[in-house]
């Protein structure tokens, strides 16, 4: 519908009021027009500032619209915030531009005509009613944003979420909206005066919170920005103005910049007298203003403490499965006399047996899914998940294929014993499930160098194994300083699950009657008995989970549990890596399991050195694969986890945690691998990691890896392919945190970032509600001095072109290099310090404007500036709220 019409107001001019519904002009109604059964009042049109005080950064105005109609107009109820567009001229300039406001249409039935009263919201009002990239909207994916999600500059953010809103404003073709910008701010004294927005980014994370329901709405992101850099805005009409206050009450002409053209305006600084020919009433207010002698203002930082969500988090791990079900069933009897083979057969054919030394282990098993990973097949872009697990039906399929493939997939699995001696009779109260990131190797247990799996080649053809997709990590991860150092740090257990020998299949143990002589059954490796025992594994698969379990005959060997009874093999002597010789004594500190690509940003880290010693990695630009000439440039672009193996410790079959490289000098609180985040790295922007695969390691007394992960080190006649003899790798408990040691200062409070004006004053009149929630970085002196830790935080803004943390911007006004917040509680201390005249003043509507200063004859010396204009279209009379001047 295309509701318009027009007065004139008492001067003569024409005001002419628009209002478009749903984008159709399908339907036209004209104010006043004959049997339209619409008309204007007698007091039509009232625009009114919503503005509190110089506090207020978003300056919101609200526009009123009052009719007389004879019908209900159906179309003027609007259920979202921009269905019905409302465009104000007074002589044929926009004086009001924005919408109706949602839910609030309401009339009466009283006479023939009733008076219907249309309250309008203008732009910046309307970004309430949106959460930040619209989610919430139709069609807008909470998690798609949280994964795209990235460091943005001010200037996108901003014009991102107004040229949205007004997308549909002009409603004339009048031109459409402009942002102008006063350029008080700037990074520096020698930056682009104009430029600041687009030189600060922020990570977009810090907008989008743990959850759907956190993600901040559009005007608090808009706030938060202008806030940080003391500015504010206000519409009138299709013009934004983004401005500080010291431009409003300067003398000097404001020179306007438009950020999306770059074209330049003036506004020359009127100075309007009061007197009997502009006032158009004699009620003017005069007052003293609030006072305040502090200022305190804290900064809320959202810090960063997982670098990725962990696969294994349990908050985010899912199920495409309703249950657990029984997977395989583990027959082993300790020993290879005549008594371990007889109950062996028993527990093979369901018959009852008390050897003390037997074993039943039903493993039971669920797989997970974490919509940030996503776990590959050979490498392609296709998420396991979606491929294998479908329907609530036939979850034994991806773990039977890991046991044939390399895969990797998040499973969880848990154990009940039943041992033969049946001592206890008492009932498993509980089932125990352990969630594992499983990556299948399934080596061929081949010594021979040409034999071996797997292979370089296949290493290659299967990378990467797992890549997470999330984004819950971005900002700014370099310190403020050289003096301190952040650490990426890894953490879990990681253990080589072996190649579990069966002493047969148990299809063929089951199905051969009579075994026949005892020779015929081979021993494996036991870890309770030297002597061995019989082992072998059945598998099961059900139709749903829960369901009853059956036979999977056709499994002969799937996944394979870390059953931590296995065997236990290659004990570590003594290693080396690149073309050292070892020495026989415990030299190095790695022994690589996974190879992996950490890309921050535009940067990635780079293991450079040996055995995983901090000063071993470093950061350089990061690559794709199609940038790269080769594999092995591409593949260089990495580094390796492994675990720190005591001499005397076996390699295969035993649960490690993961390296450890940091000693108690280091400063900070964490165990695990870290990784130095230096100032000269200025790494910043969003996070990813991927899994490549098992790192190409070798074994003969020593362990050996080549530079390059999936390449074979050097080989003898007694060199082992130490992937060979491992069915999967197993990991649990694995984190990627982030912390600081804070420049080594011993400082350990958890203070909040708190700046106070300096006062001497015996009574204190505070201002203590003011938060920022984007801060300044900190250096290690400035942390000296507020008293508070280092860390890594999303509230940070970057400098994009030093990308270092911002530190400080310049305010032209005051020509002072300053923190942000230092130059805030500066400007609003010198302007709430002393009383300061307020002042409501009518005035005709021609002479009012937001930009001009205002003198009283009352008040010889002072002038004021206008904090807010309320306009009455049809009587020409704008009501100003004008407040002192004030220049100390």
């Amino acid at each position: 519908m295309y509701l318009y019409g027009s007065f004139l107001s008492h001067s003569g001019e024409t005001v002419t009021v628009h209002i478009v519904t749903e984008g159709s002009r399908a339907r036209q109604i004209e104010i006043g027009g004959v049997d339209s059964g619409v008309a204007f009042t007698t007091d039509p049109v009232e625009i009114r500032s919503c503005v509190n005080d110089t506090f207020d950064h978003l300056l919101r105005s609200q526009a009123t619209i009052r009719l007389q109609t004879r019908d209900f107009i159906p179309e003027l109820f609007c259920t979202s915030c921009m269905d019905a567009v409302v465009n104000i001229f007074k002589g044929g300039r926009c004086i009001f531009a924005g919408f109706i406001e949602p839910q609030t249409y309401s009339q009466s039935y009283n006479e023939v005509y009733d008076e219907l009263e249309i309250p309008c919201i203008d732009v910046l009002s309307v970004l309430q009613y949106a959460g930040y990239r619209n989610i919430g909207s139709a069609g807008v994916d909470y998690a798609a944003a949280k994964s795209s999600a990235g460091q943005r500059p001010f200037l996108t953010i901003m014009l991102e979420m107004l040229t949205v809103a007004c997308r549909s404003l002009d409603t004339q073709g009048t031109g459409g909206c402009k942002y102008y910008y006063d350029g008080s701010k700037s990074l520096t004294p020698a930056s682009s005066r104009y430029g600041i927005f687009a030189q600060l980014s922020v990570s977009e994370l810090l907008f989008l919170g743990e959850e759907e329901d956190d993600v901040w709405k559009q005007d608090r992101v808009l706030e938060a920005m202008l806030k940080y850099l003391n500015l504010h805005i206000v519409q009138e009409g299709m013009n934004f103005h983004i401005f500080s206050w010291e431009s409003v009450k300067s003398a000097t002409a404001i020179t306007w910049k438009e950020l999306t053209s770059n074209t330049q305006k003036s506004t020359a600084k009127n100075v309007v007298e009061f007197c009997t020919d502009n006032v158009t009433s004699d009620d003017t207010t005069i007052s003293i203003g609030e006072v305040f002698n502090q200022i305190s203002l804290t900064c809320k930082t959202e810090d960063v403490e997982n670098l990725i969500e962990s696969p294994l988090d349990d908050d985010a791990l899912t199920s495409p499965y309703t249950g657990y079900q029984k997977y395989i069933t583990e027959y082993s009897a300790d020993g290879e006399g005549v008594t371990a083979y007889d109950a062996f057969y028993n527990m093979c054919h369901g018959i009852d047996t008390n050897y003390d030394a037997g074993v039943i282990t039903d493993w039971y098993m669920q797989v997970k899914n974490n919509p940030r990973w996503q776990f590959t097949e050979t490498g392609a872009d296709i998420n396991i998940i979606d491929k294998y697990c479908k329907n609530n039906t036939r979850q034994q399929e991806l773990p039977n294929r890991m046991g044939r493939y390399a895969v990797a997939a998040l499973i969880a699995l848990g154990k009940i014993e039943h041992k033969m001696s049946k001592l206890d009779n008492s009932p498993v109260a509980k089932l125990n499930m352990e969630d594992y990131l499983v990556v299948s190797v399934n080596g061929n247990g081949k010594d021979a160098e040409a034999d071996t799996y797997p292979s370089e080649r296949s290493l290659v053809h299967n990378a990467p194994m797992a890549v997470y997709k999330g984004n819950t990590s971005g900002g700014v991860f370099s310190p403020s300083d050289d003096d301190t150092t952040n650490y990426i740090v890894l953490s879990g257990k990681i253990a080589l699950n072996p190649i579990m020998d069966f002493s047969r299949d148990y299809k063929t143990l089951h199905d051969d009657e009579t075994w026949g002589p005892l020779l015929r059954l081979e021993t494996v490796p036991s870890r309770n008995n030297e002597d061995g025992r019989y082992y072998t594994q059945q598998y099961f698969r059900a139709d749903t989970p829960r369901a009853d379990e059956v036979w999977d005959e056709n499994t002969a060997r799937g996944l394979v549990p870390f059953t931590g009874t296995g065997p236990q093999l290659y004990e570590f002597k003594y290693s080396a890596v690149g073309d050292g010789t070892g020495s026989g004594t415990d030299e190095v500190s790695k022994v690589a399991v996974l190879a992996c690509m950490l890309i921050i940003g535009d940067k990635c880290v780079v293991e450079t050195g040996h055995d995983g010693q901090i000063s071993d990695f470093t950061w350089q630009t990061y690559r794709t694969r199609e940038e790269c000439v080769s594999d092995d440039e591409y593949f260089s672009q990495c580094f390796t986890i492994g675990f720190d193996p005591k001499i005397g410790d076996k390699l295969i079959g035993t649960e490690f945690s993961l390296q450890n490289n940091i000693d108690y000098k280091r400063g900070i609180d964490a165990e695990g691998m870290a990784i130095p985040v230096k100032k000269k790295d200025k790494l910043s922007g969003a996070v990813q990691f991927m899994i490549l695969g098992p790192v190409n390691s070798t074994w003969g007394d020593m362990t050996y890896r080549h530079k390059t992960w999936f390449r074979r080190g050097k080989w003898s006649t007694n060199t082992v392919a130490l992937m060979a003899h491992v069915s999967s790798i197993f990991i649990k408990s694995f984190e990627v945190k982030i912390y600081s040691d804070n420049g080594l200062l011993n400082n350990t409070d958890d203070s909040d970032i708190v700046y106070i004006s300096d006062t001497n004053e015996k009574f204190v009149n505070g201002k203590d509600d003011i938060e920022f929630e984007i801060s300044s970085a900190l250096t290690r002196e400035e942390r000296m001095q507020l008293g508070v830790t280092d860390s890594v935080k999303l509230s940070t803004p970057l400098d994009m072109t030093t990308g270092y943390g911002v530190l400080s911007v310049y305010d032209h006004a005051k020509q002072q290099q300053a923190k942000p917040e230092q130059l805030y509680v500066d400007s609003y201390y010198t302007e709430y310090h002393k009383p300061r005249v307020q002042m409501s003043q009518k005035l005709n509507d021609s002479d009012a404007g937001l930009f001009s200063l205002y003198r009283h004859p009352a008040m010889p010396g002072k002038q004021f500036y206008a904090t807010g204009i309320s306009r009455n279209l049809i009587e020409d009379e704008a009501e100003l709220t004008l407040k002192e001047v004030w220049n100390d």
